[in-house]
């Protein structure tokens, strides 16, 4: 009852505020829903009306869902506690129920919206054990990107939404985990469209779109061997420590999201010079943020409408991905990809979709309790068939004396391994003219048949404390 009194009391403050909108399906209960779930607009009849604007640009809202709240309802004023959902179009003349009326619905083309300005992102109560969700804003910026992926965006958003049956149950899951808005997974999307070895010009790589100093500071490890950034799981475990991390910063999930976008040195320098941290009014000026950025928000926020419900905004045939199903089990020392796959039943394409991360054929050395994800099903038979493989036969380098002659471009051709490997493998420079008699570690494939006679030294490779 207390909350409940609170409620009303923090709504009958924005006599004259805008229109707030709730993104619910069921009908609502002013009586019992929290602050966060629906912002009560409270005022006269006289003075009510189904058409307002938001932000300074005319928005259509019509009265789709009107209830009353007998709590702030008096005859002096006859209060309502009234509900909008957005249409596109408002109706020519809005009628109100009395206090005692019930719930009224309408149909409407497009899904309903919670509507909330940035300054009132701090009134929504906080998501379960976690931080506050993300309010969605529909504006004229909004509605823009909602259009521009209906039309000339669609064949890419179209792509987005058949690759989220493989990764948004897993993002979600693991921002539910961390006690963060699972709306924030839709980041991902105009990130890099749910793309795991997406890399852009600046060379931020993977599904959250890290560039390299940012991921090794959240714990991604990316070397010759392994590039976590397109790891989906363990990438959107860093994205997730980043957000907590921004939203710290800012207390906005909106200037959250423009930091991650442009870094939160630009966005705290615009906060600054124009003595505002609602994003929206940031936006709005044309010099602090790059327009990139400007875009950005309203940009993610569109995608996170129609991503919700794309039938509704005529995304009906979209060709969905089957869903990665897999187990995640331990490799102790470096293994080549094609073991890995002979022993699990599964195709090395099967693992290699599975793993993006690895960039070389075989696991990562210097790696204690690295797992590799096989497919569902086949953990068991895995284990089983790998205790019977020697060591030795996990992955094969062999040990080549260079010849007079020898260069590392030769080295290459004849054993069907990158420059690149050699080069990192035995420490020295790509360019470096090679003195006859050296002792070289060359990475072959494990099934090469045509290196058997040479000796396999793998045992002493992955012990040794190869730079990663």
């Amino acid at each position: 009852m207390k909350r409940l009194i609170t409620t009303f009391a923090f709504c009958a403050a924005f006599i004259s505020a805008s229109a707030h909108v709730h993104a619910g399906a069921a009908p609502l209960e002013p009586s019992a829903e929290p602050i966060h779930v629906a912002l009560l607009q409270t005022a006269p009849v006289v003075q009510q009306h189904a058409k307002t604007e938001a932000f300074g640009a005319p928005s259509p809202f019509s009265s789709i869902k009107v209830s009353s709240a007998p709590a702030v309802c008096s005859p002096e004023t006859e209060s309502r506690a009234v509900f909008y959902s957005y249409t596109g179009s408002a109706p020519a003349e809005p009628s109100l129920p009395s206090c005692s009326a019930q719930i009224t619905e309408v149909e409407h083309p497009l899904p309903a919206f919670q509507v909330a300005e940035a300054s009132l992102d701090g009134a929504a109560e906080a998501v379960e054990s976690g931080l506050p969700g993300v309010p969605i804003v529909v504006n004229k910026n909004v509605e823009s990107f909602i259009r521009y992926f209906q039309t000339s965006g669609r064949k890419y958003f179209e792509k987005w939404l058949g690759r989220s049956a493989d990764y948004m149950t897993m993002l979600q899951g693991i921002l539910r985990e961390n006690g963060l808005p699972e709306d924030l997974s839709y980041i991902a999307f105009i990130e890099s469209g749910l793309n795991p070895t997406v890399r852009s010009r600046a060379n931020a790589v993977g599904m959250w779109q890290f560039i390299k100093g940012t991921a090794t500071r959240y714990g991604l490890r990316v070397d010759w061997w392994i590039d976590e950034r397109m790891d989906p799981e363990k990438a959107t475990y860093a994205a997730a420590k980043y957000f907590k991390n921004l939203y710290g910063m800012f207390g906005s999930w909106y200037l959250a999201a423009a930091s991650y976008n442009a870094g939160e040195g630009r966005v705290s320098r615009a906060i600054k010079k124009h003595g505002t941290e609602d994003f929206w009014e940031l936006a709005s000026q044309r010099k602090p943020l790059h327009r990139e950025t400007r875009e950005y928000v309203p940009k993610y926020l569109a995608a996170l409408t129609i991503a919700k419900d794309p039938e509704l905004y005529g995304f009906s045939a979209i060709e969905y991905g089957e869903g990665l199903q897999y187990e995640k089990v331990k490799v102790s020392q470096a293994t080549d990809l094609r073991v890995i796959a002979e022993a699990a039943g599964a195709s090395v394409e099967d693992i290699k979709k599975l793993n993006p991360e690895l960039l070389r054929w075989f696991t990562p050395p210097n790696y204690p309790g690295y797992e590799i994800k096989i497919p569902a099903g086949t953990a068991e038979q895995f284990r089983e068939n790998m205790t019977k493989l020697p060591p030795a036969k996990r992955i094969a380098f062999v040990q080549h004396k260079v010849r007079r002659g020898e260069t590392l471009s030769k080295l290459s051709k004849k054993y069907g391994a990158e420059t690149s490997a050699i080069s990192y493998l035995n420490n020295i420079s790509s360019t470096k003219k090679l003195k006859p008699g050296t002792m070289l570690m060359v990475p072959v494939r494990a099934d090469n048949n045509a290196k058997k006679k040479r000796r396999n030294v793998a045992e002493i490779v992955t012990r040794m404390n190869i730079p990663s």
